[in-house]
């Protein structure tokens, strides 16, 4: 795959789920020194997955959280309305939700791709959930791990071929 779409279509969705998550009172860092090129996503309980394909790229981009950055998406999303549990539908829509607005304004950043299109975002929760990377060469993997102000984790994983 060509490097300067790769570069573009990861700054491209970590750009939007930064700004999404900021206009949501959430407090986001990228942890710059655990950026990986393979899937890494220890203690994720909840994972929101974006589809995406244009004219010469496929893939998917996952937003995966541990309990603590599910609490805290959760609590912020929400304005403390929802009460954070895993597993129900409607604290679970809040990670849905920041996947819907994160790949909209992705949409909206990568418009130039010819043929883009995404689709709803599918919810997953469990003990333990983790990401298996395909092994095909044609495939790249990309993990971002984010730092939430209390403690949490969220990590975007892309997957393109």
């Amino acid at each position: 795959m060509d490097p300067k779409l790769f570069t573009k279509i990861v700054n491209g969705f970590a750009g939007a789920l930064v700004s999404v998550c900021k206009s949501m009172g959430l407090e986001i860092t990228l942890d710059k020194e655990a950026i990986t090129s393979d899937v890494n996503v220890g203690g994720s309980r909840a994972a929101a997955l974006v589809g995406f394909v244009t004219t010469t790229v496929k893939g998917t981009v996952a937003i995966m959280v541990d309990d603590d950055g599910f609490n805290e998406l959760v609590t912020a999303m929400s304005g403390g309305a929802i009460t954070p549990k895993l597993g129900d539908p409607l604290a679970m829509s809040a990670l849905g939700e920041l996947a819907n607005m994160a790949s909209g304004q992705a949409f909206i950043k990568l418009s130039e791709l010819e043929g883009l299109n995404l689709t709803p975002p599918q919810l997953l929760v469990g003990e333990h959930i983790r990401s298996i990377p395909s092994k095909e060469k044609s495939t790249q993997n990309f993990t971002l791990p984010f730092r939430l102000s209390k403690k949490g984790t969220l990590y975007m994983v892309l997957a393109m071929s």
